[in-house]
């Protein structure tokens, strides 16, 4: 009997003594962080990855920075403040990105604020190059930025491409990549990837469609255009007497068709020259 009531005791002793090493979250400083993939439990991410050269008929698009905090919720709002490093920003403001705001505002009773990031498709350079925008949270009022790791964070966006690995497994149909290739498929095909995984029987009627769709288009782009009036593509003759493709949504990214007298067809040419 007295073997048990010491093993209680004992017990009592380790449970209190746990209890007191514990410090719970919430009687902690409230302070706020970067989430960039809130829905993934373990997300170390510390960027956000995003290209113009999906969305062609956008001047302009919105990212969400999400700014978490660690502490107690209230009901009345709060501050925070969310600024540029200069040091990790490339991009230029009010060029290729609209200024962040003075300060920030958390909602009442909120834990998560999801800061919008405006940013602008007009120069050309990002054709060419991937920007960055460093971004830092600092401290208010309100809120402090105890968690250095998660206290920075980059958004790195262009409006250019890369090949994907599913080109290669649709190659016979797509031919050799290019990147302006790539980029007349996202506007014509109605898709921005093909699928590989081949033991969906779905996979390749849904990509002869895409593939074939695009493939009209390169055929005859006039007609295409026509067909699908409802995408809002355009195709005009500009003042160097050349016929351009484009969004009339977006009309400063255009392709220009030139005429091929052998056999009276209108291709475009990729970034090497060659004819798409």
């Amino acid at each position: 009997m007295k073997k048990y009531l010491l093993f209680s005791v004992l017990c009592c002793m380790v449970c209190l003594a746990c209890k007191k090493e514990e410090t719970p979250l919430f009687n902690t400083t409230e302070n706020v962080y970067f989430d960039f993939m809130p829905d993934e439990d373990d997300d170390k991410t510390d960027s956000l990855l995003y290209s113009f050269a999906y969305f062609p008929d956008k001047g302009e698009d919105t990212v969400f920075i999400p700014v978490k905090i660690s502490g107690f919720r209230e009901s009345r709002e709060r501050t925070f403040i969310l600024t540029t490093v200069d040091s990790s920003t490339t991009a230029i403001a009010a060029v290729h990105y609209v200024p962040l705001k003075d300060k920030y505002i958390m909602a009442a009773d909120s834990g998560i604020c999801m800061v919008p990031l405006i940013l602008l498709n007009k120069d050309t350079l990002l054709k060419t190059k991937t920007l960055t925008i460093g971004l830092t949270l600092k401290p208010t009022a309100d809120f402090g930025v105890a968690f250095t790791l998660q206290n920075k964070g980059i958004v790195k966006f262009s409006n250019r491409l890369e090949k994907p690995g599913w080109w290669n497994a649709w190659a016979g149909e797509l031919g050799e990549y290019s990147r302006v290739k790539h980029e007349l498929f996202i506007r014509v095909s109605g898709t921005t990837e093909l699928g590989t995984n081949f033991q969906d029987f779905n996979t390749i009627p849904k990509a002869l469609y895409h593939t074939r769709r695009f493939k009209s288009f390169l055929l005859d782009p006039f007609k295409w255009v026509e067909q699908y009036a409802e995408e809002g593509y355009v195709i005009t003759m500009e003042a160097d007497g050349y016929y351009y493709f484009y969004n009339s949504k977006n009309p400063g990214t255009k392709y220009r068709l030139e005429k091929n007298p052998d056999d009276g067809r209108y291709y475009f040419r990729d970034e090497n020259g060659k004819r798409v």
